[in-house]
């Protein structure tokens, strides 16, 4: 079980550190954008919606560094994930993946 392992821990909160700041930005902005545009009404589904973005830039912000691009990259997709929404990026997402596959 990796949640009992310090090291588990640790690597969470230097992750963190180093992106957290994108992160809070895309939970902020995506909120934002939810509430503005009003299509929501559960506020659990509200901010689960805001903790995706806030998770899928982490994710990011820790790929692109694994390939060794700066850690900007994790700033500007939290601005293009907490514009455009979850959603929008999965769509984007599904359209990328499916030219990809047909290429190949």
């Amino acid at each position: 079980m990796p949640e009992r392992d310090p090291a588990f821990w640790a690597t969470v909160l230097l992750a963190l550190r180093e992106h957290g700041l994108a992160v809070g930005l895309a939970f902020v902005l995506s909120y934002i954008r939810i509430l503005y545009d009003d299509k929501e009404p559960s506020p659990v589904r509200q901010l689960l919606e805001a903790l995706l973005g806030s998770l899928l830039v982490l994710l990011v912000g820790l790929g692109a560094e694994k390939f060794g691009m700066s850690s900007g990259w994790s700033y500007a997709v939290a601005g293009f994930v907490g514009v455009l929404g979850v959603n929008q990026v999965r769509a984007f997402a599904r359209k990328w993946a499916a030219r990809k596959v047909d290429q190949a």
